[in-house]
């Protein structure tokens, strides 16, 4: 009903009736032609599609917001399970890792050893290769201090120790930032570069003539080396352990939003089989009542046939026991007329008075 009020007003409103537009412009005009007439049922049977289509589009568009509606709903479950199942495993990690620090701090004390001797342990290789690297840096730039004092800051021999120098810089710095095998290969070479420059020394102090020759190769040895760290540096992916966890996320958003599509539509057919079950109960209900109501009805007709039926016996005997009674009534009358009769015979003749 609200729909076809609706539908009207519709009407109304885009198409005036011909009596309102004559109204409005006040203007009295003879009743409408035929074709007027045509013209109006067109143009309302044009509403009244326009107004069918604009009803589907909502329609589909209600269920369309109905569906991606159960959608994020499932979703919503699905990411709040997966949330209580991550706090559960943080918790469950926290407390055995706590567990396990705690005994196995018991079980060092139990041989006397403390949280400070157990992190120098841990520490202690790598705070000899800092200490090394320092003391080496050190001495390069004491070296480069030394060959400037002697023969300038810029002499060869003084540009080498400069240049080499920058090299263990470049090999020091950022060394958290390389790979494993990278990072091992710098180590080595930062450790053998100080050797080379003492031993260039040596040989440039000395007059040695392996000095022009090693020069020249060992010049060419620290740029490769200053490539291979500066190389380290820049293809150091930090993610590229995380790209197999993005691919397996990846797939499980995908098996969310598979599981997710499949809920919903687990949920549609289940509606849909509970919908013709119910319409199933009902019509069998309502054959149940409608047998009922026959049974009921052709009960109450035969109450009926058996009421009229005694209601004719009754009437019957009653008619039978007045027949009776009118037939004894008679056969009364008949009887007191004769004996009226004989009693007029048997009575004597009284004579006349004279």
């Amino acid at each position: 009903m609200e729909e076809n009020g609706q539908k009207q007003e519709f009407q109304n409103a885009a198409y005036p009736s011909a009596g309102e537009q004559q109204a409005g412009s006040g203007i009295s005009s003879p009743s409408p032609s035929t074709g007027d007439k045509e013209r109006e049922n067109v143009r309302i049977q044009k509403a009244e599609w326009v107004y069918s289509q604009i009803q589907k589009q909502r329609e589909a568009e209600d269920e369309l917001f109905a569906q991606i509606r159960q959608e994020q709903d499932v979703l919503d479950k699905l990411c709040q399970s997966i949330e209580n199942n991550m706090e559960r495993t943080k918790e469950a990690r926290r407390y055995n890792q706590e567990f396990q620090e705690h005994m196995d701090s018991q079980v060092y004390a139990m041989y006397g050893i403390t949280e400070d001797k157990l992190q120098g342990i841990r520490e202690y290789r790598n705070a000899y290769y800092q200490g090394c690297a320092f003391s080496l840096f050190l001495l390069s730039v004491v070296l480069v201090a030394l060959c400037g004092v002697l023969h300038g800051f810029q002499s060869q021999i003084c540009l080498f120790m400069i240049a080499f120098s920058g090299i263990e810089g470049a090999l020091l710095a950022q060394g958290s930032k390389r790979g494993k095998f990278l990072d091992l290969l710098c180590r080595a070479l930062y450790l053998v570069m100080f050797p080379i420059m003492m031993a260039v020394f040596v040989c440039f102090e000395l007059g040695y003539p392996e000095y022009h020759m090693l020069l020249p190769i060992l010049s060419i040895f620290g740029v490769c080396v200053l490539i291979l760290g500066t190389a380290a540096y820049f293809f150091y992916n930090p993610y590229r352990g995380e790209k197999k966890k993005v691919g397996a996320a990846k797939d499980t958003i995908r098996e969310i939003e598979r599981t997710a599509r499949k809920e919903v539509r687990k949920n549609q057919k289940s509606r849909e089989k509970s919908e013709k079950k119910q319409k199933k109960l009902l019509g069998q209900q309502a054959a149940k009542q409608q047998k009922q109501m026959e049974k009921e009805e052709k009960q109450q007709q035969k109450r009926l046939e058996k009421e009229k039926r005694q209601q004719q016996k009754l009437l019957e005997k009653e008619k039978c026991q007045q027949q009776k009674l009118l037939g004894q009534e008679e056969g009364q009358q008949k009887l007191l007329g004769q004996e009226e009769e004989q009693q007029g015979q048997t009575e004597p003749k009284e004579p006349p008075m004279g």
